[in-house]
């Protein structure tokens, strides 16, 4: 999964476990619940960004504390292995790709999909302006820098019989830089914001927009175990996080954007700027309402069509049944 260049260039080094349930204080926050907070630690799978910035909104003006939480984020990384820290119990929730999710499921990880992050996952096919990609058909005959297992890469090769000359993908946009006709998979919330910056007439396209088919859901999962013995836990959890992301999007972005400059003093504003309007222009986290999409929301539809196009470009291990992989009734209510 390619991530965003600011982050692998980033030279802020994060603790494994950090620690954020006092950043929200000096903010008007709603009524506790009764009795002491409840310990929640969550996995991120990158180190803090704006596409985390619901989080950290909701960390910011209460939401957590509201629902008697106590949440502790604990930043990702290079092979974080965020998958694994919730798998093993050393977070219990975590965030992720809904692909990445269903695979783990498949392979007997023993995690559990309870809502939507994002309606539409973020990953997109960087190019310079003057060598567009407008269709799938773009594609074939070029040079792409991308994950060779992407679902996506195997589908567009399988399904579409196109050919394009793959390359391994890299923390950097120097090839893209140097070659008018090169592609690179990004993220559409980061990469053309640094490219642009650095004087590329550069655009980007969501490669759910080339393929539909391929249209994965970001995540929030929980350890299967936790979410057995805590199931009123995981919905206030997701319950305030919910909020948290439509106050981001729709409200006043500064107090999560004031924590994330505080753990990255990389983040511009001027960046983070872009990487909302982004999010905002793609429909990514609160969907397209007049397809009835909303924040957090899940359908079996959907998360059936995935799991048949993951069996068809052959990475499950095993089968596996939208129950196996997720779960519906911690989806907040419109």
């Amino acid at each position: 999964m390619s991530r965003p260049l600011q982050c692998l260039l980033s030279s802020v080094m994060l603790p494994a476990a950090l620690c954020l349930a006092g950043c929200g204080k000096g903010t008007t926050a709603p009524p506790k619940t009764a009795g002491a907070p409840i310990k929640v630690r969550f996995q991120t799978d990158w180190f803090p960004e704006p596409e985390h910035g619901g989080y950290y909104q909701a960390l910011a003006k209460g939401y957590y504390d509201a629902e008697g939480l106590d949440v502790e984020i604990l930043p990702g990384g290079p092979n974080s292995g965020f998958l694994t820290a919730v798998a093993t119990g050393r977070a219990d929730l975590g965030m992720g790709n809904s692909d990445d999710v269903i695979t783990a499921v498949a392979r007997g990880v023993p995690v559990r999909i309870v809502a939507a992050e994002m309606q539409h996952d973020a990953q997109g096919i960087l190019f310079h302006e003057e060598n567009p990609v407008r269709t799938v058909r773009d594609l074939d005959g070029k040079i792409i820098m991308a994950g060779p297992a992407s679902v996506w890469v195997q589908l567009v090769q399988k399904r579409y019989g196109i050919k394009f000359h793959l390359r391994p993908l890299a923390g950097d946009l120097a090839r893209f830089m140097n070659d008018p006709t090169f592609l690179q998979q990004c993220f559409v919330t980061n990469e053309p914001y640094f490219a642009q910056q650095r004087g590329a007439k550069a655009g980007a396209v969501l490669v759910a927009g080339l393929c539909p088919e391929y249209d994965p859901y970001r995540v929030m999962f929980a350890g299967s175990d936790y979410l057995a013995k805590h199931p009123e836990v995981v919905r206030r959890f997701v319950r305030a996080s919910a909020r948290g992301w439509v106050d981001y999007l729709t409200g006043n972005p500064a107090p999560a954007n004031a924590l994330l400059r505080r753990l990255r003093p990389d983040l511009t504003d001027d960046f983070m700027a872009y990487s909302i309007r982004a999010m905002k222009d793609n429909r990514l986290v609160l969907g397209d309402a007049a397809r009835s999409e909303r924040m957090g929301l899940l359908t079996r539809e959907r998360l059936q069509r995935q799991i048949d196009l993951l069996r068809e470009v052959g990475v499950l291990d095993k089968p596996v049944t939208v129950d196996d992989a997720a779960t519906l009734e911690f989806i907040p209510p419109p």
